[in-house]
């Protein structure tokens, strides 16, 4: 302790460059999972932790490459001829009987999918149309929350209603009890009464879905009678892709996850941490050269006292024990207050009335705060500083005391 004071600047120094690391690295990690959690969350639980397709994965090989197997042979095949089926769910009402059997499934609700072009005055946009059955989507998925005005039973109770993501309205300029003209590719119109406007908070849902009745959207897409898509709700959305393997072999359909239909957004995620971890690992790296260079002066300071202790019958064990735990009182000290400061920084930028819109919406910083991000920040900075503290350590237990009264060193 006596070393340790003797050099309070450089000491504070040190200590100020783990605060700093460690109060990034929480600060910076809680910000991108935040914006991470943000997305995964409002997407799962708007869409459905798994979604039952209307076609099968494609899992056969072409027939040319069944006669041909020869790797290099160069297969054409001339003016194919698409064969002409209606895709569809074959007998939904008896999957979903067996889907609601299953462990794990919470919740099943049917779906017809399709695009169409929404008109409102001068203004034109396209949406997807979701046709749903409003009480067995609402147990499916959360959007039944996620209405800023309106009901989402008012589906049923509507002729021809529907519910707008709030971006579509905003382009469109509609409101609620506004009627919007819909126009489908296959040539269905209708018009259709806005009874509701929803908003998730990520704006590629925001910005192009759209809701209606189940037989008021088959009519319009051209679909009578069909069900193009079963989504589906687990007692845990983490486990969906083992969920997925299970169902799609009962199925006979492509069941996708929620982390399969997301997985572009998911990588971009990855992208993020690891650019996260290479800049606080950069800051601790910094802080840890801070506290090697003060411990290699303290050790060329004190030649004269590391032979003494020596001549007392100190070890070299116990020189490097005493500048190891110099620099340990440097890194607990640091971290531990780079922690508090990492708290009081969160709750202040989490705070911060800073409106965010981009791939998701928010009404300031989305912080993600979690035990892990400090136990990590903890763990880094003390074994980065450890480390640093090896080398002035093992350099002072190598001075001979001999040498040294022989002014040797």
């Amino acid at each position: 302790m006596r070393y340790f004071l003797s050099h309070k600047r450089q000491s504070l120094v040190c200590i100020a460059g783990v605060v700093i690391s460690v109060m990034m690295y929480v600060i910076m990690s809680a910000m991108m999972e935040g914006f991470s959690d943000k997305f995964i969350i409002e997407t799962v639980e708007s869409t459905g932790h798994l979604t039952i397709q209307d076609e099968p994965r494609e899992t056969q090989t072409p027939i040319l490459e069944q006669v041909y197997t020869n790797p290099n042979a160069l297969l054409v095949l001339e003016r194919p001829k698409p064969r002409e089926t209606i895709k569809k769910i074959k007998n939904p009402e008896g999957l979903m009987r067996k889907l609601r059997a299953l462990p794990g499934i919470v919740a099943v609700s049917p779906e017809v999918t399709g695009e169409a072009i929404a008109t409102y005055g001068t203004k034109h946009v396209g949406v997807a149309i979701l046709g749903v059955d409003p009480e067995q989507q609402t147990r499916v998925t959360t959007i039944g929350d996620k209405l800023l005005e309106g009901d989402f039973s008012r589906l049923r109770t509507t002729a021809n209603g529907l519910i707008l993501g709030r971006g579509i309205a905003l382009v469109l300029g509609a409101r609620v009890g506004d009627t919007v003209v819909l126009a489908s590719s296959t040539g269905g119109q209708t018009g259709a009464k806005i009874v509701g406007i929803f908003e998730t908070g990520v704006t590629p849902v925001d910005y192009s879905r759209a809701y209606m009745l189940i037989n008021n959207a088959q009519t319009l897409l051209d679909k009578k009678n069909i069900i193009n898509r079963i989504n589906i709700r687990t007692d845990d959305y983490t486990k969906a892709e083992g969920y997925a393997a299970q169902i799609e072999s009962l199925a006979g359909y492509k069941t996708e996850s929620w982390q399969e239909s997301s997985a572009n957004f998911l990588k971009i995620f990855k992208i993020q941490t690891v650019i996260t971890n290479f800049i606080t690992g950069a800051l601790l790296i910094v802080a840890a050269f801070g506290v090697l260079n003060i411990l290699i002066m303290s050790v060329l300071e004190r030649v004269n006292d590391i032979a003494i202790l020596k001549s007392f019958g100190f070890s070299r064990t116990d020189i490097t024990i005493i500048y190891l735990m110099q620099g340990l009182v440097i890194g607990l000290i640091g971290s531990l207050l780079g922690l508090l400061f990492a708290k009081i920084g969160v709750e202040i930028l989490s705070r911060l009335p800073i409106s965010v819109e981009g791939l998701v919406k928010a009404e300031g910083l989305l912080m993600s705060e979690k035990r892990a991000q400090y136990i990590m920040a903890f763990i880094s900075a003390m074994v980065v500083v450890a480390l640093a503290s090896m080398y002035p350590a093992r350099r002072a237990a190598k001075y001979d005391p001999v040498d040294v009264i022989r002014g040797a060193h």
